[in-house]
């Protein structure tokens, strides 16, 4: 007779639109963690897909946040889950997910706060009295919260304890993404990738910039726009022509194709949790530029898996561009350290494994 499963409810984005912690939540609703739990997800993503460079409250939302929280409360009366893993990437939909939150503990229900951004400390302290008041409740009230970088781990254990903190890495489906392509042969122009929201904060000014300077190389960007931003840089990709090429978000086989394709990876973000794009790429043995925010540092070894430049600062993005441009042997070196790293720390089954060990000690008190 097979084991009853507990019951598993996550609060969370699903696609679309596809995102970081959308495509985190497909992966892990189709993992080994079934065969121990009856998982079910409301889904938190906006009814319409609008993304903008900073968080404001919109009525459009308010009426989402409304009509998510009534199915949570909903699933919570019907679906009588064990667990509530909440993920949330705070701003105004901390508000939403806190109540989530002390709905499920009303209903007896054991809960976990998944903290998807890199700055979460920095976020509360710049917060209103009123907001960190909140903030800090919802810290306490929760039963095990999720870092996932070390820098908040080490924030919140200061908050909460450290018996009740966990830190989480992102994971890479490597199965899902094939074996590497070989790249020893390549001819042509060196093609730069990137893949992320079109946002100012993502660094895309900087990198157009780095790129009117490096005409050697191809560049495809592909991610939602903002239309206000990408109105700011129309006259700079209409000089820039053929070399820089603009796709709107893509299906996740099609992004793998891309990091095929592609001879090097770029993320200049200004703010960062833990972004997939990263380690998906460096699975794809692909040699990483990107800034040192978030928890990119502790994916990428500067200099050894990968080359990390200051925020907002286009000349160093340039130069580090420009460095694996012209060497080919370095751009292996780093993409074949990137592979053997992402296989040895961020694999799916290991990290669906710690997240089931965080459940199970979570349950216990």
């Amino acid at each position: 007779m097979e084991p009853t499963r507990r019951k598993l409810l996550f609060v969370s984005p699903l696609p679309p639109p596809t995102g970081g912690i959308s495509n985190w939540m497909v992966a892990v609703r189709e993992s080994a963690l079934r065969e121990r739990w009856e998982i079910r997800v409301v889904n938190s993503s906006p009814s319409a897909a609008d993304v903008t460079g900073t968080s404001r409250l919109r009525w459009g939302r308010v009426a989402d946040a409304l009509r998510i929280l009534a199915q949570v409360i909903a699933e919570l009366v019907r679906f009588r889950p064990a667990l509530v893993h909440v993920n949330t990437s705070y701003f105004w939909a901390f508000l939403r997910d806190g109540l989530a939150l002390r709905c499920a503990r009303l209903a007896g229900a054991r809960t976990l706060l998944h903290l998807r951004g890199g700055d979460f400390p920095e976020w509360v302290e710049g917060a209103p009295a009123g907001w960190r008041a909140f903030i800090r409740a919802t810290l306490r009230k929760t039963d095990r919260v999720i870092a996932l970088t070390a820098h908040t781990q080490r924030w919140l254990a200061g908050e909460v304890g450290p018996e009740r903190v966990r830190y989480l890495p992102n994971f890479v489906r490597l199965a899902a993404q094939g074996a590497p392509p070989d790249r020893s042969a390549r001819s042509g122009p060196v093609h730069v990738l990137f893949v992320g929201w079109m946002l100012e904060a993502k660094g895309v000014r900087e990198l157009l910039a780095a790129a009117r300077n490096l005409p050697e190389a191809r560049f495809t960007l592909v991610g939602p726009e903002e239309p206000s931003f990408t109105a700011t840089i129309a006259g700079t990709l209409r000089a820039l022509g053929e070399r820089v090429r603009v796709l709107p978000a893509q299906p996740r086989e099609e992004i793998f194709r891309l990091y095929r394709e592609a001879d090097v990876f770029v993320l200049p973000t200004w703010r960062e949790g833990f972004p997939n794009v990263v380690i998906e790429a460096m699975a794809a043995a692909l040699p990483v530029v990107a800034t040192p925010v978030g928890a990119i540092p502790e994916a990428i070894e500067d200099g050894k898996s990968g080359l990390l430049v200051p925020v907002r600062d286009a000349a160093a993005l340039e130069a580090a561009l420009r460095r694996l441009i012209d060497d080919a042997p370095l751009r292996r070196a780093l993409g074949a350290a990137a592979r053997e790293r992402v296989e040895a720390v961020f694999s799916f089954d290991a990290v669906v494994a710690q997240l089931g060990a965080i459940y199970e000690d979570a349950l216990k008190g």
